[in-house]
């Protein structure tokens, strides 16, 4: 059996909303949220969470979830967070704590659900894929509906759209990404190897990064949680 670990990188600062893993839908921190999902998900051996922010790691201990201090300098808005990875993996080497798969869970994906997970974890221990990230369809593309501005003036972001088909154009999320520590160690980035994909829909794909998408996801969240009530009651 792979061991899978678990790690949610959650530093204490953030630009567009201050305190934003620690920002609450239907009193859960975001944090506590992908905490409470992780433990859900029975192939998971053991939840690390990573953070420069001891508000944020006493919370993980009082999850008990593991916990592992990162330096400030990895913890700015302009850090690689594929480091924060590194630095993940390598305090566990340390310590002699050896796994097999690495998985990701952002905090900022709260709509997320366990069978997302099962389902990234399933793919990727049947493939020879690297990497292996949730992706949604998108309703942007490209070559016709994003420009790029120049000092006063807008230009197409791809200009020669031969070739572009818009059913192969696909957004990213933050729902989980699952590797193996290997990969990370050797690599610069998320796409230096063969990267796969697991489809989820736009309904659950929310990406947190700024005050808009956290109304909405606590709009659909609220919205879910009285549709569950009403069966119940």
């Amino acid at each position: 059996m792979s061991k899978i670990f678990c790690f949610i990188f959650a530093r204490g600062g953030s630009q567009r909303i201050p305190n934003k893993n620690l920002k609450k839908i239907n009193n859960k921190s975001l944090l506590e949220i992908t905490i409470n999902l992780a433990k859900k998900v029975n192939k998971i051996d053991k939840i690390f969470v990573s953070s420069d922010s001891n508000k944020i790691l006493n919370i993980a201990r009082k999850n008990n979830t593991q916990i592992i201090k990162r330096p400030k300098f990895l913890c700015s808005s302009k850090s690689n967070e594929f480091e924060s990875w590194k630095h993940a993996i390598q305090s566990l080497k340390k310590k002699k704590i050896n796994f097999d798969y690495f998985l990701s869970l952002p905090t900022t994906s709260p709509l997320r659900n366990k069978k997302d997970i099962m389902s990234l974890i399933k793919k990727f221990s049947n493939s020879k894929y690297d990497l292996l990230l949730c992706v949604t369809k998108t309703n942007r593309f490209p070559h016709y509906n994003m420009v790029i501005k120049k000092k006063n003036i807008i230009q197409p972001i791809i200009k020669n759209a031969k070739g572009l088909k818009k059913d192969n154009i696909l957004d990213l999320t933050t729902v989980g990404y699952i590797t193996r520590p290997k990969f990370v160690m050797k690599s610069n980035g998320i796409f230096d190897g063969k990267v796969g994909y697991v489809n989820i829909p736009r309904e659950r794909a929310i990406d947190i990064d700024d005050f808009y998408d956290l109304k909405v996801a606590r709009f659909l969240l609220n919205k879910k949680k009285i549709t569950i009530n009403k069966y119940i009651n």
